[in-house]
């Protein structure tokens, strides 16, 4: 789940810690989609596993990198069950200029909010 800057802070405060984010999906393999590095100016995708590409919600099509779109995935290495352009209805910008880590993979934001937010209340599909 995400978190907040302030509740990151308190548990670098609390703990005397670095704390990283991770971005990863249930329908994904593990351990995890895209990682924050120590410069942590947005999260590095895995692309040696996944393509990872930002979309106009409302037509599909791809959007240039530093503009909002949902965050779809392709899987390169599953096997059984490839993903091929699984929508996460997650908001996000995807950011491939240079990090001063040295890494080379794309840089995704947090998600900055979703396609929808449906809720399932007691076996109900609601749209808030």
């Amino acid at each position: 789940e995400p978190w907040t800057e302030e509740m990151r802070r308190e548990i670098e405060k609390s703990l005397g810690l670095k704390a990283y984010d991770i971005y990863g999906l249930t329908e994904i393999m593990g351990p995890g989609v895209a990682y924050e590095c120590k410069e942590q100016h947005g999260m590095h995708v895995n692309e040696d596993h996944f393509i990872v590409e930002a979309l106009d919600p409302e037509t599909h099509k791809p959007v240039p990198d530093g503009q909002k779109g949902e965050i779809v995935f392709s899987c390169l290495t599953r096997k059984a069950f490839p993903l091929l352009r699984f929508r996460t209805k997650d908001i996000g910008v995807l950011d491939r200029t240079p990090c001063a880590c040295g890494r080379t993979f794309v840089r995704m934001s947090k998600p900055m909010g979703r396609t929808d937010d449906m809720l399932i209340i007691r076996g109900v599909n609601v749209f808030p």
